[in-house]
């Protein structure tokens, strides 16, 4: 029902490369976190995501679909390191939605690490 994040994320060289592949839960998890919250002391750099909006599109003829608004966040401890994992998380995304924009590009004043947010609008078919 929702959109597939993890799995679009899992499939990309460059991403896994980034934030673990997850061949492994212990050794190798894949860091890529939903409701927009990552555990307390997580490995960096990571994703998180959260599905903030949504609409259905129901039509007679049956072809109906339902849209979702993702925000995506990209987390890391260095500037060049964020922007190298958002970078490959939007070309893994943009397999299957539009990115509508971005909303962060910040740094936490008190975790100190950097953000950059998009927001990705996914289209699927509910037949």
């Amino acid at each position: 029902m929702l959109p597939k994040i993890q799995h679009l994320l899992k499939a990309s060289p460059a991403v896994t490369a980034l934030i673990g592949a997850g061949t492994d839960p212990i050794t190798d998890p894949v860091r890529v976190y939903r409701h927009g919250d990552a555990p307390q002391g997580v490995v960096r750099p990571y994703v998180t995501w959260s599905v903030p909006a949504g609409d259905v599109e129901n039509t007679f003829d049956g072809a109906d679909a339902d849209f979702f608004r993702v925000h995506v966040d990209c987390w890391s401890d260095g500037d060049v390191e964020v922007e190298q994992l958002a970078k490959a998380v939007r070309a893994a995304l943009e397999v299957e939605a539009y990115c509508a924009g971005y909303y962060a590009d910040e740094r936490n004043l008190e975790t100190k690490r950097y953000r950059i947010g998009f927001a990705f609008d996914f289209i699927l078919s509910r037949e």
